[in-house]
Formats: C-alpha cells, sequence, structure tokens
C-alpha cells in the first residue's frame, strides 16, 4: 500500500497545478464562441443479393455541427468510417431509412445542428436482363479534306442487367459521342456506354467502334526513292522505278514535324519465285497523316 499511497501523495502541489491548469484549458475552450462546420461521411447500403437499388439514394450524409474550433478542427481532419445502412433482411418494395445525430461520435462540447439528409428511401427491387441494340452516337465533322466511308459498331446487341423497372424502359443503348473533329485516320476503339445513371450494367465486354476514314484531298507531297522501297522476298530485287510520290493529307502544323523515315513504301513477293513481276505498292504513315494516292500504284520489279 505504501508505495501506491506515494504515487498519489508525491509531489502533490506539482499533480494539483497541472489539474487546475487542465481544468482552466478545458473550461477556456469549452467557453470560447462557438463556430459552425460541416462533416461528410460516405454512406454503404448493404442489400440482400437478389436485390437492387433502383431509386436515387444519397453517397453521404452531411452532418452540421458546432462547438469550440479546436475540437472542430480535429473533427474535420480526422478519417471517418462510413455510415452502413444493413437492408440484407429487407424485402421487395420501399424501405425508410433514417439518420440521427449519435451517426456520428463527437466529443463534449460539440452538438449536432442539422443532419442532410434526415433520412432516405430505399426502392428495392429484383433484378432482370435484356438484349437491346447499341446506337452509334457521333458528333462534329471531319477535318478538312477527310470523308467518312463506314462507320460500324460490333456486336450491334449488348445484354444489359439492373431493376425490372428500369431495364422496361431502355429500348436501346446510346454510345457516348465519338468527336470526328480529331480524326484523321481509321479508327478502332472501344465503344463507351451511358448507362451507370440509367443504374443499369453492360454483361459482358463493351462493342468495338469501327470507322473507315479515308483523305480524299492531299496538301502534301513526299518522294520516296525506288531504292528505298521494301520487297519482302528471299530473293535480291530491283525494281525499275526511279522514285514514287505519296499524296497526303495532314494538319499544316505538322507538316514541319514529318520525319520521312516515317513514311514506308513496300511490296509483298513473299509467295513469288524468281522473274519479272508488276506489283502494287503498300504505303505505311504516321497515325496523323491521311493517306490520298501514291503514283505510280504499280512498279515492275525482278526477283533474281
Amino acid at each position: 500500500m505504501n508505495p501506491l499511497f506515494n504515487l498519489f501523495s508525491g509531489n502533490t502541489g506539482a499533480k494539483v497545478v497541472s489539474v487546475i491548469v487542465a481544468v482552466v484549458l478545458w473550461v477556456v475552450v469549452l467557453g470560447s464562441r462557438a463556430v459552425e462546420v460541416s462533416k461528410e461521411i460516405p454512406l454503404i447500403i448493404t442489400t440482400p443479393s437478389d436485390l437492387v437499388i433502383s431509386n436515387d439514394v444519397p453517397e453521404k450524409v452531411i452532418f452540421k455541427l458546432s462547438g469550440p474550433k479546436a475540437f472542430l478542427r480535429a473533427i474535420l481532419d480526422r478519417p471517418e468510417d462510413p455510415i452502413r445502412v444493413n437492408l440484407s433482411g429487407a424485402r421487395s418494395g420501399l424501405v425508410t431509412y433514417r439518420f440521427f445525430a449519435d451517426n456520428i461520435h463527437l466529443p463534449i462540447g460539440v452538438r449536432v445542428l442539422q443532419v442532410n439528409p434526415p433520412s432516405m428511401i430505399v426502392k428495392l427491387e429484383g433484378q432482370k436482363s435484356k438484349e437491346v441494340p447499341v446506337r452509334l452516337e457521333m458528333r462534329g465533322a471531319l477535318p478538312e479534306g477527310y470523308i467518312l466511308k463506314h462507320a460500324e459498331i460490333s456486336p450491334k446487341t449488348i445484354k444489359i442487367r439492373g431493376p425490372e423497372s428500369r431495364i422496361e424502359g431502355i429500348t436501346e443503348a446510346p454510345t457516348a459521342p465519338v468527336d470526328l473533329s480529331q480524326i484523321h485516320a481509321n479508327l478502332q476503339m472501344e465503344a463507351q456506354l451511358d448507362l451507370a445513371r440509367l443504374g443499369v450494367r453492360v454483361e459482358g465486354p463493351a462493342p468495338k467502334v469501327s470507322l473507315d476514314v479515308t483523305a480524299v484531298q492531299a496538301n502534301f507531297k513526299i518522294k520516296v526513292r525506288g531504292s528505298d522501297i521494301k520487297v519482302d522476298s528471299k530473293y535480291s530485287a530491283r525494281i525499275d522505278e526511279a522514285s514514287v510520290t505519296v499524296y497526303v493529307r495532314m494538319d499544316q502544323d505538322e507538316i514541319q514535324k514529318l520525319d520521312p523515315s516515317q513514311v514506308s513504301v513496300s511490296i509483298d513477293m513473299k509467295d513469288k519465285n524468281k522473274g519479272r513481276y508488276t506489283s502494287k505498292l503498300k504505303v505505311a504513315l504516321p497515325p496523323n497523316v491521311g493517306m490520298v494516292r501514291i503514283v505510280p500504284e504499280s512498279v515492275r520489279v525482278t526477283l533474281y
């Protein structure tokens, strides 16, 4: 008992002073002018495995607080666990859930002035799948000198899944608009489907968008020497043409940046034996350059 008594009785004066200082500080803090702040806490809702939420519900709850500035600053800085609403035992239909001041942990001296929203209505429904056609949306116009020869989306239908009431009202799935104004060549991309706002999701991979874009008006030409044309063959090759001219379409500010090494002309003769042939030329260009034509289109090639 003596050591325990000494623990509480030793340095009595210093301990009394410490207690008095702590009490004074506490009173000063509690007695300081109250301020108001808002604290947001995320919301997580658990539903039965066979039901989904079919209406718009809040993603967070906002608590308007009042109290000493020092306390409120600490509350604003601290991370908060989400408010978990467990509806796993609920049935199909409407469920009302209320939020209260004790959904947030507060120190003495801080009080809740308002909870927003004070309650929410959750509509639970069964899920349904449905197949709908996809509509390709495009906006704007291709740059000058280009035409769109063909546009396609594949597959043309997708399967969607979501609340029964929402699925019933969907007759097609439009894509996010493809902006044509920045396209200078053929394009293949994954379609972006704006279905999340409808509360449904796509089952399976997203469809692909394919655009066949062709340059029809040249504004620049590139000379390629015959000796620089690549012949894909197991034999040696000789090309009669001294040079060919590639006519292209590209933005004016890109012309100075074009490196001739990015332009290649080739001939595929892998399946040819020794002999003399007339073969078509193939041109490879950077993505921002549109091919218009090559003159001549074919050249005489000797394999030996």
